[in-house]
Parts: structure tokens; C-alpha cells; sequence
């Protein structure tokens, strides 16, 4: 004989709900990483070989190392990295750049041994001539990249007024 159900057994069913409070929790937080990222300071730039471009943007920048890229014809670029003197280096025809990859890993192993603030280890300011291609700029920034600098930041002055 088939029991009856009882009616103990039938329980109410809830109505599910959003909550977004963790997510909006996880928004505030990349907001806040975004906006750490971000600053406004001068940085030194030989005016001799480099003219950087105009740009309106008044972000901090980091007194960190710069590397300072200005292209001479197609190809050959001069560089300086922090204080050291001008270096001329030719793209190979993989696109790379290895006298400035070597040059940049040997003076991140000096900055990084000076640096106490962690949050500036692999940082670098690049620092490109008006006239640079964008090609250029991509293969610099590979380069600064396979050298260990992570942190990349491209650094223009403020417009002529």
C-alpha cells in the first residue's frame, strides 16, 4: 500500500537572490590597484638626442630608471639607460634588439640590488623621441621585457604652450 506524503516533509521553497556585495568588494579593489599604478613626477631626459612626445595626461612618474630610445633610420636606434652614455644598436632581422636586451639585464641586476621598495623592482620609464615608430616602440618594449623590467611606462612631456 503507497504511503500518502506528508505535509512535515514539504518545505517552502526560497526565491533566489543577486548578491553583488563581493563583487562590488573585488571592483574597489582593482580600483584601488588601477589608481596605485598611476602617478605624476618629472623625470631627467637628455634634450641634446631626445624629444619625447607632447601629451596632455599629468600622471606621476616614478623615479626609477628610464631608458631613453631615439630612432636614427630605420632600424638603428640610439639609447641611453639611466646615466650611462649613448649606445647605437641595429635591429636584427627577428625583430630583435640583443646589445639592448643584454645592456638592460646587466643594469637591472645593479637597480634591482640597490632598490628596498619592492613595488619598484622591474620597473622602467621609457622615454621615446617624437619621431619614434610604433614598431619601434613594440620591439623596445619586448626587449625591456625579456630583460626582466615589467613594469613598463612611456613617458611624454606636457604640449608647447
Amino acid at each position: 500500500m503507497p504511503y500518502k506524503p506528508s505535509k512535515k516533509s514539504q518545505k517552502e521553497v526560497e526565491e533566489a537572490e543577486l548578491n553583488i556585495t563581493s563583487l562590488m568588494d573585488a571592483f574597489t579593489i582593482i580600483l584601488v590597484f588601477l589608481i596605485k599604478q598611476y602617478g605624476t613626477s618629472a623625470v631627467d631626459i637628455d634634450s641634446t638626442f631626445y624629444r619625447p612626445p607632447s601629451a596632455l595626461s599629468r600622471l606621476t612618474v616614478d623615479r626609477i630608471m628610464a631608458l631613453q630610445i631615439s630612432e636614427r633610420a630605420p632600424g638603428v636606434i640610439m639609447y641611453r639607460i639611466g646615466d650611462a652614455l649613448n649606445n647605437k644598436t641595429e635591429r636584427k632581422a627577428n625583430g630583435r634588439y640583443p646589445q639592448l636586451r643584454a645592456d638592460l639585464k646587466s643594469e637591472k641586476a645593479l637597480v634591482d640590488a640597490v632598490l628596498t621598495d619592492e613595488k619598484l623592482k622591474g620597473a622602467i620609464n621609457i622615454v621615446g623621441d617624437r619621431d619614434i615608430t610604433y614598431q619601434t616602440v613594440v620591439d623596445v618594449m619586448t626587449e625591456a621585457s625579456v630583460a626582466g623590467f615589467y613594469k613598463l611606462k612611456l613617458v611624454a612631456q606636457p604640449p608647447d604652450e
